[in-house]
């Protein structure tokens, strides 16, 4: 009598908490023995038959990119540091059909994989603004991957957002990022980030490369540095009409440096003001179009970046 079975192949990939964003190894360079990165990785059934009087095990055979029996493993190609993190796809050669490559971000660095569980929980107060990462991506066919970030509340509703398509040849590193689009105020508790091989409804290729390298969630998506100042700078409203009224708090100082930072990070606006004194800076924001922008703040005390919404 045989009997199927699913034996549960943990594939590990991706990211430590840094402190650019939430995105736990994000810069791939904490690895494992195995040469896989640490925090990341792919959940892969894979049906075996096992004779009961025989106890002979039998399955497809499914072959690897390399040759590592894994879909996600470390790469020696970085954007910057030591490591990045590889994706492949691997083939079914028993049914003769591809199997896409994903790797899920997850919390427990002494797990093998995300299990049924990935994702990773977002700090107190953390700004989880934008999804911003480098990757590489050499398709051997018309393939077309997909990133994407989920943000949840504490009741693990999501509450916002971001999706990036990833297609033609890339062989040297690419930037992307993108906002996450929020769809409620509730506070966020956790997030995934996964990066598939195949869009839903796309075909991959078995060959297929894609290589990811500093994935970021907040402000560094867009090449700033924020400084994390106790929270006496503040301004309101954070829903604006025509003026944002900045209250310095801690930046005070000879003067201090406004812009306004639109999604794309251009500079749109900028002000210096002298201060002396503890003061109200009133901004006039009534030219902006409709979106969200980002505040940074800036003096001889430290740099500091919010963000808002014109309507």
């Amino acid at each position: 009598m045989n009997k199927n079975y699913f034996i549960l192949c943990l594939c590990l990939a991706l990211t430590p908490f840094c402190s650019n964003a939430q995105v736990v190894n994000g810069d791939f360079e904490t690895i494992t023995c195995n040469f896989i990165p640490s925090n990341w990785g792919m959940t892969f059934l894979q049906q075996t038959t096992i004779d009961t009087q025989t106890g002979q095990t039998t399955g497809d055979e499914i072959q690897y990119t390399w040759c590592i029996p894994s879909m996600v493993y470390v790469s020696t190609e970085p954007q910057s540091g030591n490591y990045a993190m590889e994706i492949s796809n691997a083939l079914n050669v028993t049914q003769n059909k591809v199997i896409p490559g994903v790797a899920n971000i997850f919390s427990d660095s002494s797990q093998s994989g995300p299990g049924w569980n990935p994702g990773v929980p977002i700090a107190v107060n953390e700004d989880v603004s934008m999804f911003g990462f480098y990757y590489k991506f050499m398709p051997a066919g018309d393939d077309i991957a997909q990133a994407r970030m989920q943000v949840f509340d504490e009741n693990s509703n999501e509450i916002g957002q971001a999706t990036i398509d990833i297609s033609g040849t890339h062989n040297e590193y690419t930037y992307i990022y993108q906002t996450i689009n929020y769809t409620s105020t509730a506070t966020p508790a956790f997030m995934i980030i996964a990066f598939s091989m195949a869009k839903e409804g796309s075909t991959p290729t078995f060959g297929t490369r894609l290589v990811i390298d500093n994935v970021v969630t907040n402000f560094a998506a867009l090449g700033l540095e924020q400084n994390n100042l106790p929270n006496k700078f503040s301004f309101y409203p954070t829903l604006v009409d025509n003026e944002i009224n900045i209250i310095p708090g801690n930046l005070q100082s000879d003067s201090i440096s406004y812009k306004i930072i639109n999604a794309q990070g251009s500079i749109i606006k900028q002000n210096t003001v002298s201060d002396s004194s503890a003061y109200i800076y009133t901004m006039d924001v009534s030219s902006l179009s409709s979106g969200m922008y980002f505040l940074q703040a800036e003096s001889n005390t430290g740099s500091v970046i919010k963000k808002f919404i014109k309507k």
